[in-house]
């Protein structure tokens, strides 16, 4: 029974110090889905942006919006950060099948949001926006 207890009260302590540790965790890049619009064509799309760190530190992404009820799936390469030293405004290179251009996005402090510009190419820049999708566990 002692064990039974012992081991019990590991595996709480444990699991508690997980979750404070992920509550307490401070990042220095984005990760996860957001969900948002972007505009293309003149129209305000929804759009799911996903962020990810790669093996060499950078941060490297995927991206799919609708247009005109088709679903166009792209993908984002980091070029780099404006050089503020905060790693909060990021420069990436989009592409998908109508191309590739830039996207300058800039992250709230947390990483929960960002608000972001893209151009395909020297034409003007268009808002890309997106917060974290908060995804139900059934």
């Amino acid at each position: 029974m002692t064990a039974s207890l012992s081991f019990t009260a590991a595996l709480l302590l444990a699991a508690a110090s997980a979750s404070a540790a992920m509550a307490g965790e401070t990042s220095t890049a984005p990760s996860g889905t957001y969900c948002g619009q972007l505009s293309s064509a003149g129209v305000l799309s929804g759009v799911e942006t996903h962020f990810e760190t790669a093996a060499d530190g950078t941060v490297v992404g995927k991206y799919v919006f609708s247009d005109q009820g088709q679903s166009v799936d792209g993908e984002l390469a980091e070029t780099g950060d404006d050089g503020d030293g905060s790693d909060l405004t990021r420069s990436f290179m989009w592409r998908d099948k109508y191309g590739y251009g830039q996207l300058i996005v800039t992250f709230t402090p947390d990483f929960s949001e960002f608000d972001g510009k893209w151009n395909a190419g020297g034409s003007e820049f268009l808002p890309w926006n997106g917060r974290r999708c908060h995804q139900t566990i059934s």
